[in-house]
């Protein structure tokens, strides 16, 4: 009848470690998620800034081209090659349609 008491004590001690084990790791998962979620808003917010600065570095580009720039002449002379080119076929395709 001792043996099965000793035995039951320490399945219920064990249980409860189980148990206290458990709401730990509940804890963490719950701190784990939170981070997550804020991490993903910081990146998305991270993407959004870098598109941002994309876009400037192209428009301070084509400033730097037309304001004689040499060294971004030549990229904005293909660029206006690359439009005009694009001109030229929506002008074709009008053509065709009409």
């Amino acid at each position: 009848m001792m043996e099965e008491k000793r035995n039951f004590n320490e399945l219920e001690n064990k249980v409860l470690d189980l148990l206290e084990n458990y709401q730990n790791i509940k804890n963490e998962f719950s701190v784990l998620e939170e981070e997550n979620a804020r991490l993903k808003n910081k990146l998305r917010d991270s993407q959004v800034h870098n598109l941002s600065l994309l876009e400037e570095v192209k428009r301070l580009k084509v400033v730097n081209a037309m304001s004689g720039n040499q060294e971004y002449k030549k990229m904005m002379k293909l660029k206006m090659n690359k439009l005009i080119k694009e001109v030229d076929s929506c002008i074709a395709q009008i053509k065709t349609n009409s």
